[in-house]
């Protein structure tokens, strides 16, 4: 029994959900409720039943809106319902009818619920069906009514223009943080590649020293020194990794890992220099005066073009120049016989102009008498708050 109720409870609170559309089940049940209290009232003060036709087909008329209403999809038809059985009631004029306070109810409801020409249409009606009964057919206070109405449909009315205004602050919401979660993804996405793209550089440049050092019978030392490179290379990859998976919330039990900057430089280069390419490296300010946004924004425009020299250049040289001073400017060249970069389908020149953007600077490839040029100039310092660079 008692899970048979349940049911019936749950099946009957699903039923009401439908009948207010997209209104939370507050709305619908205390207007059903409100109008099954306004019938019960009507049919109770006519009695004793002198004219018991009208009395049974106004009770049908609500009783047939009610089903509809729980039965149905919402639909204005139940309006013109509910007037009907109101007819029918006043039909039997009694003194402080209660009936007309369905037409109120309905002007609400044709008002919140459906366009506005039906709603204006349905309050029409209603006061129409007031203003008729009130001359011709002894309603007391007909314009008391007739206010009421139009007090209803005001009400219901207002009702709408705030869920509308509900509705678009919601879209509103949903449009910024799915822009916030792309940006996001971006953002990791750019980091991702770049570890992944410096690390494996590296790695390749260090395991082919190593497998021309054993083929060529040469020091095992040095084929031991490279490998060495490269697994040291594959750890600081999966540290940074990790990192970049604590911003996604996987340990949040762990602070997060300080991203590296410019003071990483020297390191960065130093590791491209081991696994045998050619780097030359000049700073020109205090690398000290710059915020971090712009710090690691260096640091990784750096790291990209290095392992792109490794990907797409075989001379095996750069220059990486910093220039610090009201803004920062970083410069990579090296010597590329080709035409211009398309970067191969890959994310890196668009991940580095993005990083620059972001904070308010720009980023240029060039390809000039044989030497390929990136330079991104930005501001030192910028506010850390909602950067993901």
């Amino acid at each position: 029994m008692t899970s048979f109720t349940a049911g019936l409870g749950a099946e009957l609170r699903r039923r009401i959900e439908r009948a207010g559309g997209d209104y939370p089940p507050l709305y619908p049940a205390v207007i059903l409720s409100a109008s099954v209290a306004v019938t019960v009232v009507s049919v109770a003060q006519r009695y004793p039943f002198d004219q018991l036709g009208w009395v049974i087909a106004a009770l049908a008329f609500a009783c047939g809106t009610l089903v509809l209403d729980l039965s149905l999809p919402p639909s204005s038809f139940v309006c013109f319902t509910v007037l009907a059985s109101t007819l029918c009631f006043l039909m039997v004029p009694v003194p402080n009818d209660a009936a007309p306070l369905q037409l109120i109810l309905s002007a609400a409801i044709g008002a919140a619920m459906y366009s506005l020409r039906i709603g204006i249409r349905v309050a029409v009606l209603c006061i129409a069906l007031v203003v008729v009964f009130g001359i011709f057919g002894g309603l007391e206070s007909p314009a008391l009514y007739a206010l009421g109405v139009a007090c209803g449909w005001l009400i219901g009315y207002m009702v709408l223009i705030q869920k509308r205004l509900s509705d678009n602050r919601a879209r509103v919401l949903r449009e910024r943080a799915d822009r916030a979660a792309s940006d996001e993804r971006r953002r990791i996405a750019r980091e991702i590649h770049d570890v992944i793209a410096h690390s494996l550089s590296i790695t390749m440049l260090n395991v082919t020293g190593a497998r021309r050092a054993l083929e060529q019978d040469r020091d095992v030392d040095e084929a031991l020194e490279a490998l060495t490179d490269a697994e040291r290379q594959g750890r600081q990859a999966m540290s940074e990794i990790r990192t970049i998976v604590h911003v996604l919330g996987a340990d949040e039990t762990q602070p997060p890992t300080a991203p590296p900057g410019c003071r990483d430089l020297a390191a960065l280069v130093d590791d491209y220099r081991k696994a045998g390419v050619h780097v030359s490296h000049r700073v020109d300010g205090d690398l000290a005066a710059l915020s971090d946004p712009v710090s690691a924004a260096v640091y990784r425009i750096t790291q990209e073009s290095l392992a792109n020299v490794v990907k797409h250049s075989t001379a095996n040289r750069a220059a990486v120049t910093v220039i610090v001073g009201d803004s920062v400017a970083v410069t990579i060249e090296n010597p590329h016989l080709g035409g211009r970069s398309k970067d191969r389908g890959g994310t890196g020149i668009d991940g580095m102009t993005q990083r620059a953007a972001l904070l308010g600077g720009d980023l240029e490839t060039s390809h000039d008498g044989g030497t390929w040029k990136v330079r991104a100039t930005m501001p030192a310092r910028v506010m850390t708050d909602g950067l993901g660079v």
